[in-house]
């Protein structure tokens, strides 16, 4: 699991090269085979220090509206550039810089990401970015889109991360594709590190809500 879960985090960061799912489908094979559910009860015990505890800085707050899943995700592995954490019923998505790269084990999955130049925006405080999807289509065919973003600052709001209420600067991301719009929301902390984000996934599992603790 872990050695699978660690090709999955350095592959999906590096989108941007042609095909950028190719070898990752081979790396996170273990994950959405037999016993998904067994992913969360094992990252907890691996977060857990000599005493039994949670390390709190390794779970982070998470929903998917769209199928109803609502509880808190364990990180698995973090290489320092990319992140892959394990949610509610046993799936797993990974983040690089704080931005939605891939999804295993929601049936309509983000396959990957390169979302660099979305990134690159927020740090700029706002701009011009494109970005590409990679998703798999009805015959489980790598179907990638192209899409042409903005994003936006919308100023400082208060944010709830578990039970503490923060302020962060909001960005909006609209992207527009030849057969697809979304709008990705992000809130940013003092340092420009991504504390909270609403970020899109796929047609059929829309927005994923992710947030520190």
């Amino acid at each position: 699991m872990t050695a699978a879960l660690l090709g999955l985090g350095m592959l999906a960061g590096c989108g941007g090269a042609a095909g950028l799912t190719g070898a990752l489908q081979g790396a996170i094979a273990p994950l959405v085979g037999t016993q998904p559910a067994a992913a969360p009860a094992a990252s907890a015990a691996g977060a857990a220090g000599a005493g039994g505890a949670v390390d709190p800085s390794s779970l982070r707050q998470v929903s998917l509206n769209t199928l109803g899943l609502t509880g808190t995700a364990t990180r698995l592995i973090d290489n320092g550039a990319s992140a892959s954490f394990a949610g509610p019923q046993g799936f797993t998505y990974t983040m690089r810089d704080g931005m939605l790269v891939s999804t295993r084990g929601l049936g309509d999955d983000l396959m990957a990401a390169d979302a660099r130049q979305s990134r690159a925006a927020l740090r700029a405080g706002g701009g011009q970015a494109r970005r590409v999807h990679e998703t798999l289509d009805g015959l489980d065919r790598i179907e990638r889109a192209e899409f042409d973003c903005t994003v936006t600052p919308k100023g400082v709001e208060t944010v709830e991360l578990g039970t503490r209420r923060v302020q962060a600067r909001r960005f909006d991301e609209a992207c527009r594709g030849a057969a697809l719009i979304f709008d990705n929301y992000y809130w940013l902390d003092a340092a420009g590190e991504i504390i909270s984000s609403r970020q899109f996934v796929s047609r059929g599992v829309a927005y994923l809500r992710s947030s520190d603790l």
